[in-house]
């Protein structure tokens, strides 16, 4: 039996609303520039101003609808189009943190909110489920077809499941023709982090799992505390274990090993103002203790205090 949020009787797939398209350059900062100008109401009736999305934002109705849902899944928007405080703080003008997607916290931030939301089958099933470190397409997408099966998923077509793969894919890796890098092999901006790469081969990939240099401390102290309030945590204790391995934990979402960890945990008590203690307890059990709270939209400064290379 499946075990976490996928496995859940009551759990939903969603195998598409993507229209087989990574999110693109300069796509969430043309939708959160047009939310913030008034245009919620005719991105959320998009089939009554279907012509007018396309003109204002001079792409194919495919690619806007495939934006409308980028921008709901990297929590730019809510569902109904209303920017979130993090689309106002992050994108929505030109004197937000980061509205032209420059700098490399965002696109961390970016993959926190996809990877750790099981909305997302194949993204979260592909980080925090899916064993193998090195793979091909056929394997992971063989996977989620025999665990949809098991589970009795409705809806989830094989071939619905193999575009999301595709999908899925494209969004974190580089794409070559003839084995050459074109300007049009970075899809989409998310694969600058380099969590999977090709091998060799158009087919095989393979995570990166271990260090990641440009993932600051303020990233993860984010991450870490958005991951703490979904767990609805009372006790004011995590384990290193759950934060390291559990569904949706930032050990398994950023593909760290044990060293990598240890270390941002042990980085947090240095930090001014320290909201986790990283502290042993009976029996040497490593453990993190939440000593005080603050507002997401704080650590959300944080992440931008300082530029990250």
């Amino acid at each position: 039996m499946l075990r976490g949020p996928l496995g859940d009787n009551s759990y939903k797939p969603r195998f598409s609303g993507h229209d087989t398209f990574p999110f693109r350059y300069q796509w969430l900062t043309k939708l959160s520039f047009y939310l913030k100008n008034g245009g919620s109401k005719k991105v959320k009736e998009f089939e009554q101003n279907k012509l007018d999305n396309i003109v204002n934002f001079g792409m194919g109705l495919n690619m806007v609808k495939s934006m409308r849902h980028w921008g709901i899944f990297t929590k730019i928007c809510d569902n109904q189009f209303e920017l979130t405080e993090f689309g106002k703080q992050v994108f929505a003008s030109e004197k937000s943190f980061d509205p032209y997607l420059e700098n490399v916290s965002t696109l961390w931030l970016l993959h926190w909110a996809l990877v750790s939301n099981p909305e997302l089958t194949t993204w979260y099933y592909a980080f925090n489920y899916f064993e193998s470190v090195a793979f091909d397409k056929e394997k992971l997408t063989n996977d989620i077809i025999s665990v949809s099966k098991f589970s009795k998923w409705v809806g989830a077509s094989a071939n619905t499941i193999k575009r999301d793969v595709d999908c899925f894919i494209r969004t974190y890796t580089v794409s070559t023709k003839k084995g050459e890098i074109t300007e049009d092999s970075l899809e989409c901006p998310l694969a600058e982090l380099n969590l999977i790469s090709s091998e060799g081969s158009k087919n095989y990939f393979e995570f990166q799992r271990g260090p990641k240099p440009s993932l600051s401390i303020d990233v993860f102290e984010y991450a870490l505390h958005d991951y703490w309030n979904k767990k609805n945590n009372t006790s004011e204790i995590l384990t290193f274990e759950k934060i390291m391995y559990d569904f949706g934990s930032p050990g398994k979402v950023f593909l760290l090993d044990e060293k990598s960890l240890d270390s941002y945990l042990e980085s947090l008590e240095n930090k001014k103002n320290p909201i986790f203690r990283f502290a042993k307890g009976a029996g040497g059990l490593k453990q993190i203790q939440k000593i005080s709270d603050t507002k997401e939209k704080e650590l959300l400064k944080k992440c931008y205090d300082r530029k990250v290379a």
